[in-house]
């Protein structure tokens, strides 16, 4: 790909990645659990920030670039249903993020290799970084819901999302 589709496959995805953190956000909240519904909403937050970074980038670097709509797609494709709303669809929702948020890690780690503009290299570089832990977190969520049952707000604290 070239620096303008990579621009354009992430932004995609990036919005993919928000929409589907807002979608698991609202199963969470009309099952009842308002913490994880929580959690699920500042995720969405943030890919909105990585969406916007990346569009203002776009802005500055591609003026007259198209729409970003039709590009490779390496983010989550299945829907979200009533069951994420369960421990184990919650669980489920947790693996698929966390292998999604390494799928981006890797994008953007080759998105640094491939890019010869420094501006570009350095947004890739720290978007790599927060997709690595956003990974890590969800592992470490799903972990303790196997473990404990559940997700309790104390498990968002050492995570620096409280």
């Amino acid at each position: 790909m070239d620096a303008e589709q990579i621009i354009n496959t992430a932004i995609y995805n990036e919005k993919l990645a928000m929409d589907h953190y807002a979608a698991l956000a609202d199963v969470a909240k009309r099952s009842g659990n308002k913490p994880v519904a929580k959690f699920f909403a500042e995720q969405s937050k943030r890919e909105k920030g990585h969406y916007n970074s990346l569009s203002k980038y776009k802005k500055k670097a591609f003026p007259s670039s198209k729409v970003a709509v039709g590009e490779t797609v390496q983010w989550i494709t299945r829907e979200v249903t009533e069951e994420a709303g369960t421990q184990s669809g919650l669980a489920e929702a947790l693996s698929t993020v966390e292998e999604a948020e390494k799928s981006a890690e890797k994008f953007y780690k080759n998105a640094v290799k491939s890019s010869k503009d420094k501006e570009a290299r350095e947004l890739f570089s720290k978007l790599a970084e927060e997709e690595s832990r956003h990974g890590k977190i969800m592992a470490r969520l799903r972990s303790r819901l196997e473990t404990k049952g559940k997700i309790e707000p104390v498990d968002f604290a050492d995570l620096g999302m409280d």
